[in-house]
């Protein structure tokens, strides 16, 4: 697999290459911006309610069902963003978002584990940065999504209680799927087919999950030697672990296709080299590897999903852990749609404790 890796590395980075000798390099945004560099300044407030009712289990409540209206993943938010033009190419946009749940109220989890100020809050930042648009890239500094989370995001159930990542199917916490980078500094390409990401961790607050020197990274390349075939690759590593493996690497492969009905159907398979994980296997290691595979089929309003995922826990087969999620996505018009999905995962016995997971949940969803 690291063979793999290295030689797909190689691949999104030389096919790029050979485009951008014969000129100088191009963001699709700047020129964009470039375009519209007459209308001088904007912002935009907007949002998202969200509220779903769930019963599930979590793994901690020793197989106890909570049933729950709630958002405690962090589908609600509202935010503003905007950009003021410098001319030539060049502009200072910006975006801050802070997560709501109308639920039950606490946008930083459930109810129940309500126990102090850090824990109870009506508004927790997602995400909040400043930077620059240039006909060289983006510019970030602030609280960013890393590479790892916001590339090749296929999961229709994302930000709900049955996503791939909460049924420990895929890696989570900051260093993979989840959270975002506090303290950073992103910087993002786009050039026809390829887009290239850095981000670089550079506060001294403990408190952060990120800190100074945690660096991750992002490649990828759509229509990658075949039309609809789409390559990722993405790194984290985080430079205070000293446990064992300091890393989470990923390689994204999805293959698009558009019928002659024009319903679409997308299929994928991811592979993960997890060493940054604490909750992903049952036993204390946080080390392992995971395979996702899925298939989403949209048609009109409607997007159906099926995901399965098997992991292979570097502490032994006992420790392992294999789920699926399956759900549906309906429009109901261009700004609100449902949501229903069931998730469910086994965990190893090798711990002595019972770590399954299942949920089932319908959700609404209101976009502004």
């Amino acid at each position: 697999m690291k063979k793999l890796y290295t030689y797909l590395l190689l691949g999104l980075v030389a096919l790029p290459i050979a485009g951008f000798t014969g000129g100088v390099l191009t963001s699709e945004k700047a020129n964009a911006a470039t375009k519209s560099a007459k209308k001088g300044s904007s912002a935009t407030f907007y949002g998202r309610l969200w509220v779903q009712y769930d019963n599930s289990d979590n793994s901690t409540s020793n197989n106890q069902k909570i049933s729950a209206l709630r958002d405690d993943e962090g589908m609600g938010r509202f935010g503003v963003k905007g950009k003021s033009m410098i001319g030539n190419g060049y502009a200072v946009n910006y975006k801050v978002e802070y997560a709501i749940d109308i639920g039950d109220g606490l946008a930083t989890g459930d109810s129940k584990d309500c126990t102090s100020d850090l824990n109870c809050r009506t508004f927790n930042l997602k995400q909040g940065w400043i930077g620059f648009l240039t006909p060289m890239g983006q510019f970030k500094f602030g609280s960013v999504e890393s590479p790892y989370k916001s590339f090749a995001k296929h999961d229709i159930l994302h930000d709900t209680i049955s996503q791939a990542r909460d049924t420990r199917m895929i890696s989570q916490g900051s260093m993979s799927h989840s959270s975002y980078w506090r303290e950073s500094l992103y910087y993002e390409l786009k050039s026809g087919n390829f887009k290239g990401a850095f981000v670089y961790g550079v506060g001294e607050n403990s408190n952060n999950k990120v800190t100074n020197n945690d660096v991750g990274f992002g490649l990828e390349y759509k229509n990658f030697i075949l039309p609809g075939f789409d390559v990722v690759y993405a790194r984290n590593t985080d430079d205070s672990d000293t446990s064992g493996q300091d890393y989470n690497a990923k390689v994204t492969l999805t293959q698009n296709f558009k019928m002659a009905s024009g319903s679409k159907i997308k299929v994928w398979y991811m592979h993960e080299d997890v060493g940054l994980d604490s909750k992903m296997f049952t036993g204390g290691n946080s080390d392992g590897e995971v395979d996702w595979y899925g298939i989403t089929y949209k048609s009109g309003p409607m997007t159906l999903q099926y995901s399965y995922a098997e992991t292979d826990a570097s502490e032994g087969p006992t420790y392992d852990r294999d789920g699926y999620n399956i759900g549906m996505q309906y429009k109901l018009s261009k700004t609100s749609r449902i949501y229903i999905g069931h998730s469910s995962s086994d965990a190893g016995s090798g711990d002595g404790t019972n770590l399954d997971i299942e949920s089932t949940m319908i959700g609404l969803r209101h976009d502004f």
